[in-house]
């Protein structure tokens, strides 16, 4: 019994153990966010060009870039005009549906998804060729809230090259 002792306090866990392990972990986790860098979803990120939009005495933040209409997401070609307002975005075209899907019932029916090349999915709650109208749709939206949206949604996507 009396020699077991010894191998339990040496298993005991101290400050330096988990400093160690801390700075083991905030180095794994500056390494996935390189990896992530290197994605395609990271080169999304990079991609996304912010500018600011002003419509009276109105400043909203407009996020720029390419996408097109996502077969089968509701919408057409012509649906996709130069302002959107963006309800949610996902790595997955089917969350993105059934969030299309959601906001459909709720009473947006002109709801429809886009996509990037990578493909990255925004779910477009309204879009317009007014900037006007676009920022009036955005703050209907976010007074309505008839989803579940998580920060950074919702906001205004332009299309970009248009």
């Amino acid at each position: 019994m009396l020699l077991c002792l010894p191998l339990l306090w040496g298993c005991k866990t101290n400050e330096n153990n988990y400093r160690q392990a801390y700075e083991k972990a905030m180095e794994a986790r500056e390494a996935a966010d390189a990896d992530l860098d290197s994605t395609i979803y990271g080169r999304a990120r990079r991609d996304f060009a912010m500018q600011q939009l002003v419509v009276g005495r109105d400043t909203v933040d407009v996020k720029v870039q390419h996408v097109k209409v996502t077969p089968d997401g509701g919408g057409i070609n012509e649906s996709l005009m130069r302002y959107n307002v963006v309800a949610g975005q996902f790595k997955q075209l089917f969350t993105a549906k059934s969030m299309r899907e959601r906001l459909f019932e709720a009473g947006y029916p002109a709801s429809f998804v886009v996509q990037t090349s990578e493909p990255y999915y925004y779910v477009i709650s309204s879009s317009h060729n007014d900037a006007a109208a676009a920022v009036e749709a955005l703050h209907r939206l976010e007074a309505d809230r008839p989803v579940g949206m998580k920060p950074p949604v919702p906001y205004i996507l332009q299309r970009a090259g248009r």
